[in-house]
């Protein structure tokens, strides 16, 4: 018995156009396959190429090469498979069979082919040099997301085309979806907030926040959680709606840090060093040398305090950073006192003078002395 009359027995009278059918789709396969292959090695190969050299003529290519590789090649095998489904009538008994195959085929490659758009659209805008690259790990939850909704509404679609009835499934949905929503009002409260941090940007990637009586770095917002490293170095998971409703002081996006300080001097102080510490504390501030820019708005004689002569000042750095500050204080703060031990004015701290009866009693007796 040769092979023909063999198949002929197996698949029936249309064992030709099976065979047709199946060497369409395996030929199909193995050209896409080595297809695929050479273009991953080819991408592989620019990537590494532009990664080193930065040629922007070679990196114009990869979204083209990109697209072929995943999206062209799995459409096309899905049109191949279209094609051989089609070359064959099928049996009765197995026709239902072969289109409940066909269907969720050609759903998960649709599907995927869309994600895959997505995600070239998403790389090919942060690729630009005016993008915001910051925003870049900021919606790839939210592209997570997407791709989710997406995979649910091709489920959707394969039912209904597999001949299930979806109108009673999706209004059993509706009214689960409403007691989901009120079950997890936390959740969607979480995920409504990630939406008014991307869209409001009270924050971003890589800010320094003060909220509450924390303070420290954002690390990463995802679309639940944010997480923040504090200043005493673990990583702190906050929901995304305590932080929405917080009074949030973002740091980075101060333009320059305005400080006020004050000083006390003792009483004993002369007239003339009175007259004089304001002018000393300006020129102290002014030449600053571990940064440039530090500018004195103002030094006065601010009070008479319980113990001390108030002196107080105002300057501004011109930088959000926190160690740049505090080396500009440092240094002010050293000069300061460096002068002032050379013109022996006297930094006050608190005292109390106590007068005893015998002592106030002599005072008063050498001042009648002194009158008459």
């Amino acid at each position: 018995m040769d092979t023909n009359t063999l198949l002929e027995m197996l698949l029936g009278e249309h064992a030709s156009q099976y065979m047709q059918s199946i060497l369409l789709v395996i030929g199909g396969f193995i050209v896409l396959s080595i297809a695929n292959i050479l273009l991953k090695r080819r991408i592989r190969k620019i990537e590494d190429k532009t990664l080193h050299e930065g040629s922007a003529g070679i990196k114009r290519s990869l979204p083209v090469m990109r697209f072929f590789q995943r999206i062209a090649i799995p459409m096309s095998f899905l049109g191949i498979l279209h094609i051989a489904v089609r070359m064959v009538e099928f049996d009765e008994r197995i026709q239902a069979t072969v289109q409940a195959a066909f269907t969720i085929v050609m759903t998960i490659i649709i599907v995927r082919s869309i994600n895959k758009g997505i995600e070239l659209s998403f790389a090919k805008y942060f690729e630009k040099e005016w993008a915001n690259h910051d925003q870049e790990k900021n919606l790839k939850p939210l592209l997570s997301l997407i791709k989710f909704l997406l995979w649910i509404v091709g489920f959707i679609f394969l039912l209904a085309n597999l001949g299930l009835d979806v109108t009673t499934a999706l209004a059993g949905l509706g009214v689960g979806g409403i007691a989901v929503a009120i079950a997890a009002q936390g959740i969607l409260g979480d995920l409504f907030s990630y939406f008014v941090i991307f869209l409001d940007k009270p924050f971003e990637l890589g800010d320094f926040i003060v909220f509450g009586d924390k303070s420290g770095v954002v690390e990463r917002i995802g679309i639940k959680s944010s997480r923040i490293r504090i200043l005493s170095g673990e990583v702190l998971i906050i929901a995304n709606s305590d932080l929405t409703s917080s009074r949030i002081h973002n740091y980075k996006q101060m333009q320059r840090r305005r400080v006020v300080f004050s000083i006390g001097v003792t009483y004993e102080t002369s007239q003339e060093h009175v007259e004089e510490i304001p002018l000393i504390i300006r020129k102290v501030i002014e030449s600053v040398q571990s940064m440039e820019g530090v500018i004195c708005d103002r030094t006065h004689f601010q009070a008479f305090g319980p113990y001390a002569l108030i002196f107080e000042t105002v300057y501004y750095v011109p930088s959000p950073d926190y160690v740049r500050y505090m080396d500009v204080q440092q240094e002010i703060y050293r000069n300061m006192f460096r002068i002032f031990n050379e013109k022996g004015i006297r930094f006050a701290y608190p005292t109390q003078r106590i007068l005893s009866e015998h002592a106030e009693s002599t005072f008063l007796g050498d001042t009648v002395a002194k009158n008459v």
